[in-house]
């Protein structure tokens, strides 16, 4: 089945992701976060035949790594004391932030890249706008490092975690695709609402079906988008490594946006 290796190693991931999150060891939360990103920044390269190329892989990780640091530590986006930089960066949680500055990075390093190469440029637009777009995904992987600095980021995280595998074991299951997505949504918010009936601290039904709903989809729009990217492609590793990483990686902003609410609920 070709979606079994890409659902297994998603579920795999966001089940260490959620592990790390348990042990309070934010480092850790940003490892498994950089090896998410580095899988992404593998994708196979958009066209028949081509091999993945460095001038998508080394902005993508420069990318990643700034948004995964200002998702760790927001506080590197302050400016000098006194300024009207260091009032506006005020800020616990800096996903949004670190996105918006990873992808800066991306578009920079990419550009930057394409001026290095010496085979003509032929595909130069199609080959900046593969590197942006994989680069903008990565990113949102730092959603799960901004997440696991709120005071509920356990339950809100394990909800997620336990709802994107939910939703991609009902995706196996060969039939419509329609059919199976909407079950699968309906399957990872049903699992949200269990997961935050029996976890301790804060759940309430109606953030776990949010958040478990949230997950699911992004999750199977991962898998989606990942194996349409891979058509064509060389076979490889990458071309099952991509679509898992990049489930997980399209989670990362609900789970932040699930974590920042639930604590109105405590």
């Amino acid at each position: 089945m070709p979606r079994l290796a890409p659902s297994l190693l998603s579920a795999a991931l966001a089940g260490l992701l959620a592990l790390a999150v348990a042990t309070d060891e934010l480092w850790l939360v940003a490892v498994g976060v950089l090896v998410v990103q580095v899988l992404v920044a593998t994708a196979p390269a958009h066209g028949a035949g081509e091999r993945p190329r460095p001038t998508t892989f080394v902005p993508v990780v420069a990318g990643s790594v700034v948004a995964t640091a200002v998702a760790w530590d927001p506080q590197l986006l302050r400016g000098t004391d006194g300024t009207v930089a260091t009032e506006d960066a005020l800020i616990s949680a800096g996903v949004f932030s670190g996105v918006m500055l990873g992808s800066a990075v991306v578009v920079f390093a990419g550009l930057v890249g394409q001026m290095l190469r010496r085979d003509g440029r032929e595909d130069l637009v199609r080959a900046v706008a593969a590197t942006v777009l994989v680069g903008v995904v990565a990113t949102c992987a730092a959603g799960w490092v901004a997440a696991s600095g709120e005071s509920a980021s356990i339950d809100v995280v394990a909800m997620a975690a336990a709802a994107l595998s939910v939703a991609l074991l009902v995706w196996l299951v060969p039939g419509d695709r329609v059919l199976l997505g909407s079950a699968a949504v309906t399957a990872g918010a049903l699992t949200g609402v269990l997961v935050s009936a029996t976890v301790d601290g804060i759940g309430t039904w109606v953030l776990g079906l949010a958040v478990g709903g949230a997950a699911a989809g992004c999750a199977l729009l991962g898998q989606v988008l990942g194996r349409a990217w891979s058509i064509g492609a060389l076979p490889g590793p990458q071309t099952w490594a991509f679509p898992a990483a990049v489930s997980v990686a399209l989670v990362g902003p609900a789970v932040h946006v699930g974590a920042s609410l639930a604590v109105l609920t405590v």
